[in-house]
């Protein structure tokens, strides 16, 4: 026992935890970090460079939108808007507009439609459902124009997506040491394992969009496939974590009855306890890229929606500091100690059982104590 724990030991040890990152022998975890500068870069675009308002239109009257940042001039008159009824609920509103560009010449009157998660593209311009009056004869529309700012958004989220999915294949990582500390077999497990994960959320996807569908029929906002998508992803982040949060409990039981053993039981209860910290370290990374992934795809859906990909909502910002708590946790081994430390291991442990705290109150905390765009989800 006290051998099979030494190799254990010197295999942990390989990993070279503090050696720093060196991204040419790890491109995928370059590609990374550079998507994420890329996403910073984005929001950076837009909010300095960016417009974005609301307008509100009544049938009867138009309106119009200057800006002297991009020198244009775009009226506005609402030709019709109805809602879509399915029964006694709605399901869908349309707007109709009429629209003039009097900054360029020849005029001529242009026709554009908005329907829920469908926004109106005009000129640069895109224009989204955001409201209505109680007789249904005027409409507020959010309106942006922000060519660059979403260009480069969105061209980091697809970064984003291409290294997550790149890293899980890419030989020298982290994560690849741990499955081979574990065992020999692991590699082939591991790639049959991402495999199998992406089954598994493509399957829940269409579970979620198909077959549980409330009833009534949903709120017209939530009339997308992107639903399915972003709540599977969501709910498998944070079923991995919760795995993670038993394993912590788990560890921080048996350091303390480690502490009270001798001879061969301590050494057991030693090893049991590194084997918890490595396999919850194996899943922290598909359970932090699924949340990653999930916030990225409702940041889509409420560009889609609302014509801003960030709103700083209570659910939105939490899952944010949810992702961010976990990613220092992600890089806890190159802070000080080594995995092979007892006391590292204690406050990896009790890292896990915390940083699920902050899963429950995003999921339900914020629900029901900060609601939000996201209170439905209650």
């Amino acid at each position: 026992m006290a051998i099979h724990r030494c190799n254990l030991m010197v295999r942990i040890v390989n990993i070279d935890w503090l050696r720093p990152f060196r991204f040419r022998k790890a491109p995928c975890t370059g590609l990374l970090h550079a998507a994420l500068v890329t996403i910073v870069i984005g929001a950076c675009v837009t909010h300095f460079f960016g417009e974005q308002g609301e307008i509100h239109l009544r049938a009867d009257q138009a309106q119009t939108i200057n800006s002297s940042i991009h020198q244009s001039s775009i009226s506005l008159f609402l030709w019709d808007f109805q809602v879509i009824y399915d029964g006694d609920h709605p399901v869908d509103y349309v707007t109709s507009l009429r629209l003039l560009d009097r900054s360029q010449q020849p005029l001529t009157v242009d026709e554009g439609i908005i329907r829920m998660n469908q926004p109106l593209r005009y000129h640069g311009y895109r224009f989204c459902q955001s409201d209505y009056d109680s007789d249904q004869l005027g409409v507020v529309l959010a309106y942006n124009y922000d060519p660059w700012g979403i260009a480069i958004t969105y061209t980091g989220y697809a970064l984003l997506l291409v290294a997550m999915i790149a890293f899980f294949f890419q030989p020298r990582t982290r994560f690849r040491a741990l499955l081979k500390s574990l065992n020999a077999n692991s590699l082939l497990l591991g790639r049959v394992g991402v495999g199998l994960f992406a089954v598994l959320i493509i399957a829940l996807a269409i579970i979620m969009t198909k077959v549980v569908t409330p009833k009534p029929p949903l709120q017209p906002v939530l009339q997308t496939p992107l639903l399915g998508i972003h709540v599977s992803v969501i709910m498998l982040a944070y079923t991995l974590f919760a795995v993670i949060m038993v394993n912590g409990i788990i560890g921080l039981c048996t350091a303390l009855a480690a502490r009270k053993a001798e001879g061969l039981r301590k050494d057991k209860l030693q090893m049991t306890n590194v084997k918890l910290q490595i396999v919850s370290s194996i899943l922290l990374y598909p359970a932090l890229f699924c949340l990653t992934a999930g916030i990225f795809i409702g940041a889509v859906w409420a560009n889609m929606s609302w014509g801003r990909y960030w709103g700083w909502d209570p659910k939105e910002t939490w899952a944010l500091i949810t992702m961010l708590v976990y990613a220092l946790l992600l890089h806890f081994p190159w802070l000080k100690s080594q995995m092979t430390n007892g006391k590292s291991q204690i406050v990896y442990h009790a890292f896990c059982v915390i940083a699920f705290l902050f899963v429950l109150f995003t999921y339900f905390g914020v629900s029901y104590l900060l609601g939000g765009l996201h209170s439905y989800t209650s």
